[in-house]
């Protein structure tokens, strides 16, 4: 059966050099990453708000406490935070000490790496153009520069969602067994880095459903996909046994979801216009500290879901403003203060500039039209069911933002795929002018 969806290929000629460019995006990626953090945190940084929980875990476990937090002398064993980021900063702890720039510049190392897995996932599908120019655009995009500049999730789970995503592109180009085992495995380790990936699969087997149908046997088609199920179950299985061994609950990756819906779903938040959308740690701050006080990790998370849904019933007729209070915040063309942090450090020599000058307005303003195209255009190629996977996942991100809250922080998994979408846009726009410069005119595939 012919294979519909080949990416065009180049043919290397004996003699060739070899492509480095890859190297070249790591390298400029890198160089920008690494001064940011010198500017943001510094040598002599340490951590606060959530990378505190990160740096604890890491200590502790590069020292042999065990996944925990709390003080010395009352350690506890934990779920609250997904394991990956720890696991991995526990590693260059165990080898340098604790430091926490060290911790960064690790950040930054795996940030870098991001726009090389949006080549490749561009590579596979739009094609190598597009691929190569989402690389760059990735490489400078400020929002995810500004997030290798803490000790936060948002690097390492950018870098293994695309490295899920390339992998289910691949399987369902040629699909095979061990490649939706692969890209199961992949998904697992997507989800123990942040826990909202953990339904991402269910949309890439719906996207997946129409083309495996077209190359492969309906029965293979089911067998196949639930290979990918069980590579999931593989690699998060684990940890949601020792969750449970340990805290006596079922707790698939964290115990945070419960507390995350809550402090963006209370009328603390609500009833200030200058936080409505986004989140409040205030309120759960002081819940935990009083009512919720003595309970286990867990019962306190669910505690807290149950206030956020009660909260949301209560105001039902709000919904529709809710939401786009949280999407306005999602979407918003410039920085975002308070809950994710500031473009530098007071007093630092970029403070003055870039206190006039917002990075992402710049930005927004020229990629987003861009990465609008691109995504207009996903649906109207030849290979357009192929194609849109970047479009859905956006769109899943979008969907988490209006449920829990609007930020940068929820926004900004979301971000390595506009910049493909803009190379795709952008990469449309130019053959069209050379086409119209030349006197020819753009044909439209035909399915």
């Amino acid at each position: 059966m012919f294979k519909r969806f080949e990416s065009p290929t180049r043919a290397r000629t004996p003699g060739a050099r070899p492509d480095l460019e890859w190297l070249l995006v790591f390298a400029v990626a890198l160089v920008l990453r690494v001064a940011y953090a010198w500017v943001a945190t510094g040598p002599h940084g340490q951590p606060y708000s959530d990378p505190v929980d990160y740096d604890t875990l890491a200590w502790n476990l590069a020292r042999g406490a065990g996944f925990s937090l709390g003080s010395t002398g009352g350690l506890y064993p934990t779920a609250f935070r997904p394991p990956a980021l720890p696991w991995i900063t526990s590693l260059l702890y165990g080898a340098v000490g604790h430091r926490y720039f060290a911790a960064v510049l690790l950040q930054c190392v795996i940030g870098a790496t991001v726009p090389l897995l949006v080549r490749a996932f561009g590579t596979a599908m739009f094609g190598g153009a597009v691929g190569r120019l989402g690389a760059w655009i990735a490489a400078i995009h400020p929002l995810l520069v500004f997030f290798c500049g803490y000790l936060l999730t948002e690097p390492l789970f950018c870098a293994l969602m695309l490295l899920a995503l390339a992998a289910s592109a691949s399987w369902v180009k040629t699909p095979r067994p061990g490649r939706a085992l692969r890209a199961g495995l992949a998904w697992g380790l997507s989800s123990l880095a942040r826990p909202t990936s953990l339904m991402l699969p269910g949309l890439v087997l719906l996207w997946a459903w129409v083309p495996l149908g077209l190359t492969i046997a309906p029965r293979d088609r089911v067998r196949q996909m639930l290979l990918l199920v069980l590579g999931l179950v593989l690699t998060v299985g684990p940890w949601t046994l020792r969750n449970a061994l340990v805290l006596h609950a079922f707790v698939p990756v964290t115990t945070g979801g419960g507390v995350v819906l809550y402090v963006g779903n209370n009328p603390g938040v609500w009833g200030d216009p200058a936080r409505r959308g986004g989140a409040g740690s205030d309120e759960w701050t002081a819940l935990a500290a009083g009512e919720f006080r003595g309970l286990s990790e867990h019962e306190a998370d669910v505690r807290a879901r149950a206030r956020a849904l009660a909260f949301l019933r209560e105001h039902a007729r709000e919904l529709p403003a809710m939401a786009a209070a949280k999407l306005a915040r999602f979407w918003r063309l410039s920085a975002e203060g308070g809950g994710t942090g500031s473009w530098q450090r007071p007093g630092s020599p970029l403070a003055r500039l870039l206190g006039w000058v917002d990075p992402l307005r710049i930005w927004s303003l020229v990629i987003l039209p861009l990465a609008a195209w691109g995504a207009y255009r996903s649906f109207r190629g030849p290979r357009r069911w192929f194609q849109t996977l970047s479009v859905w996942v956006i769109l899943y991100f979008t969907a988490l933002g209006v449920v829990f809250f609007g930020s940068l922080r929820m926004r900004a998994p979301a971000e390595p795929l506009v910049a493909l979408l803009a190379a795709a846009g952008l990469d449309d726009l130019w053959r069209r002018i050379r086409s119209r410069a030349r006197g020819l005119r753009v044909v439209e595939g035909t399915r």
